[in-house]
Parts: C-alpha cells; structure tokens; sequence
C-alpha cells in the first residue's frame, strides 16, 4: 500500500490546473527538479511529500497503516496566492472524506481526511506556498 501513489492517482483530477514538466503535470515526489525551477512555471506545482506519520493499525481481523502526508502547493509569488488558494481547497476537496474514490494498490482507504489549507513556507522568495494535510487510514485487502 503505497500513499504516495494513492495521492498522484487523486491528483489527476487537477492536472489541467498545473504547470507541466516532460509533458506531464508538475507533480513531483519531495521536490521539484531544478531544471524545473530555472524556467519559472506559469503555473502552481505540486509536491507529494514523505509521509510525517506512517504508524500501524491493526486489529484481530485486519492488518492497516495510518498515514498522514502533506501534498504543498507552489506559484510564482505574483502578488496574490488566489490562484494557489482556490488549487489547493480543490485538493482538499479531492480527499476529504471520500475513502472510497482512492486507488489503494493491496488495499482500501477506510477513512481520509484533510487539513488546510494552510501557509507552506519556501526557500525561495520567488514563490509562495500552501498545504493540505492528508490522513489515510489504509487497510490491506
């Protein structure tokens, strides 16, 4: 059960909102790749981060993981984050509370639920960005 690949296969319903990179949305896994960055992209980005909590759930009858991983979102800092704003409250909406709309390889999402947006602090002065906060609780199949 990976909540990595759970979280990209949910994303495809942004996808004509991000920027592209090698002809696919601007999604990437930690960070974005620098060539990607030294022509600044039109549009948001995305970055699945790691998990920041990956504990085990389980009972007598099933064996699971509860998950929470941030999914950020980043744009050029152009004077107004409406743009990222309203992106990210579509993620947000994406997840909260459907369970059952996720792809889980080996598995289901018994539960989901989503924090944020919230502020996503940059490196970069450049850019501005933000966060949802996403808890699964998957359980193998």
């Amino acid at each position: 059960m990976n909540s990595t690949a759970t979280i990209f296969a949910r994303l495809a319903g942004v996808a004509s909102s991000l920027a592209a990179y090698n002809g696919a949305p601007a999604i990437f896994s930690e960070r974005a790749p620098d060539d990607f960055l030294n022509a600044p992209p039109a549009k948001p980005f995305l970055i699945i981060a790691v998990p920041t909590l990956d504990e085990p759930m389980e009972t007598f009858t099933e064996i699971g993981r509860l998950i929470v991983q941030d999914v950020r979102g980043y744009q050029r800092d152009n004077g107004s984050g409406v743009e990222l704003e309203a992106l990210m409250r579509t993620i947000r909406d994406l997840f909260h509370n459907r369970p059952g709309e996720l792809t889980v390889t080996g598995g289901k999402c018994d539960v989901c639920r989503v924090n944020g947006p919230t502020q996503s602090p940059t490196s970069d002065e450049a850019y501005i960005g933000r966060r949802v906060m996403i808890r699964l609780d998957l359980v193998q199949a």
